[in-house]
C-alpha cells in the first residue's frame, strides 16, 4: 500500500528547471537584446543531468524563436560555446514537440482559462470538462476531476454546492486566488520516506517536476 506523505513547501520558492523556467532565463538575459549561451542558462538553473536546457534549447531554434549567432571562443576547452540570439519574444514558454512544431494548450491550461473567465460563477465537474474542450484538445472527465481536486486542496476553489443526491459538486474559483493567465501546475518529486520514523531524507533543496496533462 501507498504510504501518504505531508510535504511541507517553502512559500515563494520557484522550481528552478522546467520549460517556464528555462524560458523566463532567456528573456532576462535577452531583455536588452543581448545573446546567450546553454551555459548562461545552465547559471540559472538546477538541471543536474542537463537534458531538458539542451533539449529545449534545441526545439527553440528547430522552431526558429531562436537563430545560431556564432560561437565563443574556445578558451582552452575544445570548442567554443554556441551562442544564440533571441527571435521571437513570447510572454509565455513556447510549448514545442521535438521537430519544434508547436503542441496544443494543455488541458490544465484549458481549465483554468475557463473557470477564470467563461465559469465565474461556478461549474460543476462535467461543466469544466465540457467548456474548456476544444477541437484540438478534449478534457476528460477524470482529468478535470483531479484538477479541481487539487486546486480545492490548495485553497484555490470554494464549494458552492455539496454533491448530494441528484445535485452534483459545484465550485467557483475564488477571485483572491485568480493569480494570473498562468494555470497552477502539479508538481511531483522524489524524496527518501522512512516508515520507520516517518520521516523524509534527502538535500534542503529537491527538485519537483510538472505532472503531465
Amino acid at each position: 500500500m501507498s504510504a501518504i506523505l505531508k510535504l511541507k513547501t517553502i512559500n515563494g520558492r520557484p522550481v528552478l528547471r522546467g520549460i517556464d523556467h528555462v524560458w523566463s532565463v532567456i528573456l532576462d538575459l535577452t531583455r536588452n537584446g543581448d545573446t546567450f549561451t546553454h551555459h548562461d542558462v545552465d547559471q540559472r538553473c538546477c538541471d543536474p543531468a542537463d537534458y531538458g536546457i539542451t533539449d529545449y534549447l534545441r526545439r527553440l531554434t528547430l522552431a526558429g524563436i531562436l537563430a545560431d549567432a556564432g560561437s565563443e571562443p574556445a578558451r582552452g576547452r575544445r570548442r567554443g560555446r554556441r551562442i544564440y540570439r533571441l527571435v521571437q519574444r513570447h510572454q509565455e514558454a513556447p510549448r514545442l514537440r521535438r521537430d519544434g512544431s508547436r503542441v496544443p494548450v494543455r488541458a490544465n491550461q484549458l481549465m483554468w482559462n475557463t473557470m477564470r473567465n467563461l465559469l465565474r460563477d461556478g461549474f460543476t465537474l462535467r461543466e469544466l470538462a465540457a467548456f474548456a474542450s476544444t477541437d484540438e484538445v478534449s478534457v476528460p472527465v477524470p482529468t478535470a476531476q483531479s484538477y479541481i481536486k487539487h486546486l480545492a486542496a490548495a485553497g484555490y476553489l470554494t464549494v458552492l454546492q455539496e454533491s448530494v443526491g441528484p445535485h452534483r459538486a459545484k465550485w467557483r474559483l475564488k477571485p483572491s486566488m485568480a493569480s494570473g493567465p498562468l494555470a497552477p501546475k502539479l508538481l511531483r518529486t522524489h524524496v527518501v520516506y522512512d516508515p520507520n520514523t516517518d520521516a523524509l531524507h534527502g538535500p534542503a533543496e529537491v527538485v519537483a517536476e510538472e505532472v503531465t496533462s
